[in-house]
């Protein structure tokens, strides 16, 4: 009895043993997987925190896609000596605003006007506009034109047009002999063609339209219709426009070899 009892006890220890070194294993491989959790979570929570500032992940690809898109590199600069030798002549194309050549519109005073026309034909000279519109270039070169065609007094204040007016000439040429000149009949819309026919037959003289020493036409009659104020009366019956406020006679004086029609 005390021999198998004995048998017993070292099969119970030798059991026990195994028991404890199993635990111990299972504790190491508990601890194992804890330092292996405790390695991944850093990553883990740092990818949380993407997620949660960005849960889709669509707005980093819709805040890429609207922003800008980056302007082209500059065009490199390269010295007249790395060019080939040229053949023939180049032909260059001016601006039809400004006259300058489209590298050096940007220099001279109708840039506005001549962007539109360089963004279409000569991008390559400026990179820098190829995020601009043109259509908005285009709306802002009419306008600078239309400001240039009016003329504006200090203040931003228009000029108004000159009214218009007659002068009437008394011209004396070698001796007795002298013609009258009548300026100033276009500014009221008058046909001189058909005004000098009908002052020719009236006054029974030469008349005819010449133009004068700055280009402008004028009628001319032959002799002195100024003295009993017949022409003035004649121009105030024929065009209602015309009344004696708008016409001034000026001072006799001698005349000068003018160019004819």
């Amino acid at each position: 009895m005390p021999k198998r009892n004995k048998k017993k006890g070292k099969k119970e220890e030798s059991a026990s043993e195994e028991e404890k070194e199993e635990e111990e294993a299972e504790e190491e491989e508990e601890k194992d997987e804890k330092n292996d959790k405790e390695e991944q979570d850093p990553k883990e929570d740092a990818e949380k925190v993407a997620e949660s500032s960005d849960p889709s992940g669509e707005s980093a690809a819709a805040a890429a896609s609207s922003s800008p898109p980056s302007p082209p590199p500059p065009p490199e600069f390269k010295a007249h000596t790395d060019y080939p030798p040229m053949k023939c002549a180049v032909v260059v194309q001016y601006s039809p605003h400004s006259g300058l050549p489209p590298d050096f519109c940007q220099y001279g005073p109708t840039w506005d006007k001549c962007k539109p026309w360089c963004m279409e034909n000569f991008p390559q000279y400026y990179p820098e506009l190829s995020g601009v519109s043109l259509e908005d270039a285009k709306k802002t070169a009419e306008d600078a034109s239309e400001k240039s065609k009016e003329k504006l007094l200090p203040g931003g204040k228009k000029k108004r047009d000159a009214s218009p007016h007659i002068s009437i000439r008394l011209l004396t040429r070698g001796g007795r002999k002298c013609c009258t000149t009548v300026t100033g009949l276009d500014g009221f819309g008058v046909n001189m063609e058909d005004a000098a026919k009908k002052w020719k037959k009236k006054f029974a003289c030469g008349c005819s339209v010449v133009k004068d020493n700055a280009g402008c036409d004028i009628i001319e009659i032959q002799g002195d219709v100024v003295s009993g104020g017949d022409l003035e009366n004649t121009l105030c019956d024929q065009f209602p426009d015309i009344t004696p406020a708008k016409i001034s006679v000026m001072d006799s004086a001698t005349k000068k070899k003018g160019k004819g029609k």
